[in-house]
């Protein structure tokens, strides 16, 4: 099969626009394949292959210190699913201790749906503000329309009306 027809069939499966670049990016290596594009492979040629499902790790999530998310178009590197990952998984590594001992530095969080932060009120979650940093915190209303992030360390002190463009229930970690 061509790789045009490859990527024609693997986008009617997935529904998302997949391209010829692409699909050559996946055979070279520097793409990575989602769980839900390898199943859908799998499926258009007839195979399956015995594997450890991986999914990327997409950067550092914020436990005391400010980090921000990749680009798509990054990769940092791939890690071990965790058990029915979800469509979409991504996988996040805590950098500080501000959530300890929820969360360890070093800890891999694994998250998969980004939802409108009141949604996730009083909970643990990844949020992304709108400046960009991504933490773990738990999330909390704040004044006019803005959230605050409480940590669970008392050393930190909360971060008070911050604008919150997602958030994104934890669905599993992974201890370092």
């Amino acid at each position: 099969m061509s790789q045009t027809e490859l990527a024609r069939q693997l986008t009617d499966s997935i529904g998302k626009s997949i391209d010829r670049a692409a699909i050559n990016k996946m055979l070279k290596g520097t793409r990575a394949i989602s769980a839900a594009e390898l199943l859908a492979i799998e499926q258009i040629l007839g195979t399956s292959y015995p594997r450890t499902l991986q999914i990327p790790l997409k950067g550092m999530v914020g436990a005391g210190a400010e980090v921000n998310l990749l680009s798509n178009d990054d990769l940092w590197e791939m890690v071990d699913a965790p058990p029915n990952p979800k469509l979409g998984c991504i996988a996040v590594r805590v950098s500080g201790d501000s959530m300890f001992p929820a969360y360890e530095d070093g800890e891999l969080i694994y998250y998969s749906e980004n939802l409108p932060p009141d949604m996730l009120l009083n909970r643990k979650c990844v949020v992304k503000l709108a400046d960009g940093r991504i933490f773990v915190k738990i999330l909390q209303p704040g004044r006019d329309g803005f959230f605050n992030l409480a940590s669970i360390n008392p050393l930190y002190p909360q971060m008070v009306d911050q604008a919150v463009e997602w958030a994104a229930r934890i669905d599993w970690t992974r201890p370092r």
